[in-house]
C-alpha cells in the first residue's frame, strides 16, 4: 500500500497539486495506524484527500485518478456514476440479452437505448456501455477523436438524431425531449471516462498525469468551465480570497507580538534612566488601498468576469472601498448595486442591468475614453486599478491606448488581466499589446493557478 501512495503522490504532483513529503508521510502513517487492509476503497480516498489535497472534491479526484491508474475493478464500476449498484448492473446485463449497440446494433438495442434517454434509465445506459466492450485505436491519442468514435460505436450519434426526429415531428414534448437532452449528455459523459481510461491503458503515465491536471481545478479555465462546475470554482475562489484577506502589508505597527525594535525600546528606556521595563515590538499591518475594477461583460469573457467579481467583493474587507464598472461597449458603474445586495444575489442577477451594452460588440476604446472624461478623479494614489477583459476591440478605430496612462499615472497601479491565451493577445482583434505600455503589469489569468500568481506576485 506505501507504494501505491508514493506512485499516486507523484501523479498529484505532476498534475499540479503541491503535496508535500510531509503530508505523503502523514497519509502512510495514517493508513498504517487504520489498518489499510481493513478500510474500503473509498475510505481509502477520503484519507488520502484529509492528508494530501484537503479539498471538498479532492477524494472524488483521488478516485478518478486511481480508477484511470490501476484499471477500475467490478465494486468502483458499479457505483462508478453513483447511480449503480452491482446488483442492478448485473440484473441489467443479464435482462437484456446479447443484442449490443451501435454500429454492430440492431433495431431492437435502438429501441432499447432510446427508451432509455426517453426515460432517463441511467443504470441501463451504463450497464449496455459497460457491456458493449468499446474499443479505442492504440493510435488514437486526441480526446475528441476518440470521444466521436465511441459516439459512433455506442449508439450515442445514432440515438440522438432519433430524439431530434420524434421532436420535430411532434412525437415528443418539449418537457420530455429536454429531458432526453439531459439523459444524452449524461451518457456523453460516461462515454468521456470510458475514452479518457483507454487512452492512459494506451498511453504512458505522462499521459495520465496531463489527463488529471486538465480535471484538477486549479487548471480548468474561466471561460470554458462546466455549469457543473462553476460551484467547485467559486469555493476555491473563496478559499483563495480568505488567504488574501488576512495577508498582511509591508508596513509596520506596533503590536504585542512581533519583532523587536531596538531603536524604539532604547527610546522607551530613556524616561527611567536607560532601564528597559517594556520592549517595543512591531509587525506588519494590513494594507487597505481602494480598489477600482473595469469588468467586461461581453459573452467572449462573461464567465471569467463573473468569477474574478466573485473574487474581489469575497475579499472586500481587505479593501477600504471597491468601486466596479461593466462595459461591453458602454461604461455602466455597479457601487451602489453591489451596495444593496449581497454577492451571490448580486452576480445572480447581474444580467437584469441595463446601460452598458447597446450593440452587443465590446469597444474598449469607447469604454477607456468614458473612464478617464467622467471617472479619472475617483483614482488617487492609494488605488489599483483593474482592467478585466480579453482585449478585443472588434476592429474599432478608436482603441483608447492613447488615453490609458492617464489612469496609471493618477493611480498607484494598472493592472490588466487577460483571459485568453497569451499566445493569441495580438492576433485578430485582440491588441493587448497596444494596452501593455501603460499598464503596471498585465498578467494571462486563464484559471486559478494564473490568478494565484497574480495575487502572489501583484497584491
Amino acid at each position: 500500500m506505501d507504494y501505491l501512495i508514493f506512485d499516486l503522490a507523484r501523479l498529484l504532483r505532476k498534475s499540479g497539486f503541491a503535496v508535500s513529503t510531509r503530508e505523503i508521510a502523514d497519509c502512510v502513517q495514517a493508513l498504517n495506524v487504520l489498518s489499510a487492509n481493513k478500510l474500503t476503497k473509498y475510505d481509502v480516498y477520503k484519507l488520502m484527500n484529509a492528508t494530501l489535497l484537503k479539498t471538498e472534491w479532492g477524494a472524488a479526484y483521488i478516485q478518478q485518478l486511481a480508477e484511470l491508474f490501476l484499471e477500475p475493478d467490478p465494486e468502483i464500476l458499479a457505483d462508478h456514476a453513483g447511480v449503480l449498484s452491482p446488483t442492478n448492473s448485473s440484473s441489467r446485463e443479464t435482462g437484456e440479452g446479447e443484442s449490443g449497440c451501435g454500429r454492430a446494433g440492431s433495431g431492437a438495442a435502438m429501441s432499447l437505448l432510446t427508451g432509455a434517454v426517453l426515460n432517463q434509465d441511467l443504470d441501463l445506459l451504463y450497464a449496455l456501455i459497460r457491456r458493449h466492450a468499446l474499443s479505442l485505436s492504440l493510435l488514437c491519442e486526441d480526446r475528441e477523436t476518440a470521444l466521436l468514435d465511441f459516439k459512433l460505436q455506442s449508439g450515442w450519434l445514432q440515438v440522438a438524431a432519433i430524439i431530434e426526429e420524434k421532436y420535430r415531428l411532434g412525437e415528443i414534448l418539449p418537457a420530455d425531449y429536454h429531458s432526453a437532452l439531459t439523459s444524452l449528455s449524461q451518457w456523453e459523459n460516461f462515454l468521456k471516462e470510458e475514452s479518457e481510461r483507454l487512452q492512459v491503458r494506451n498511453m504512458s503515465r505522462d499521459y495520465l498525469s496531463q489527463l488529471m491536471k486538465q480535471h484538477n481545478p486549479r487548471y480548468l479555465k474561466f471561460l470554458d468551465v462546466d455549469d457543473a462546475d462553476i460551484s467547485v470554482i467559486s469555493r476555491e475562489l473563496a478559499k483563495l480570497a480568505r488567504k488574501l484577506a488576512v495577508r498582511k502589508g509591508r508596513r509596520r505597527q506596533e503590536a504585542k507580538q512581533g519583532r523587536i525594535d531596538i531603536s524604539r525600546s532604547i527610546r522607551r528606556a530613556m524616561p527611567t534612566g536607560g532601564v528597559l521595563l517594556k520592549l517595543a515590538k512591531m509587525a506588519r499591518k494590513q494594507a487597505k488601498p481602494d480598489l477600482c475594477l473595469l469588468c467586461d461583460m461581453s459573452n467572449s469573457v462573461r464567465k471569467f468576469s463573473y468569477f474574478m467579481l466573485l473574487f474581489v467583493y469575497t475579499l472586500q474587507t481587505r479593501y477600504s472601498h471597491i468601486r466596479s464598472f461593466l462595459f461591453v461597449d458602454q461604461l455602466l458603474e455597479t457601487a451602489d448595486y453591489f451596495k444593496e445586495r449581497d454577492v451571490d444575489s448580486a452576480l445572480g442577477n447581474i444580467g437584469s442591468l441595463k446601460g452598458f451594452n447597446l450593440s452587443g460588440f465590446s469597444h474598449y476604446g469607447n469604454v477607456i475614453h468614458q473612464f478617464t472624461a467622467h471617472y479619472l478623479n475617483v483614482i488617487h494614489r492609494n488605488t489599483t486599478v483593474l482592467i478585466l477583459g480579453d482585449a478585443k476591440n472588434n476592429w474599432n478605430t478608436v482603441d483608447g491606448s492613447e488615453v490609458l496612462p492617464k489612469i496609471s499615472e493618477q493611480a498607484k497601479a494598472l493592472y490588466w488581466l487577460n483571459p485568453v491565451e497569451q499566445e493569441l493577445w495580438n492576433r485578430n482583434d485582440c491588441i493587448m499589446e497596444k494596452y501593455r505600455p501603460s499598464c503596471t503589469g498585465v498578467y494571462p489569468c486563464a484559471n486559478l493557478e494564473q490568478l494565484e500568481r497574480f495575487v502572489i506576485e501583484a497584491l
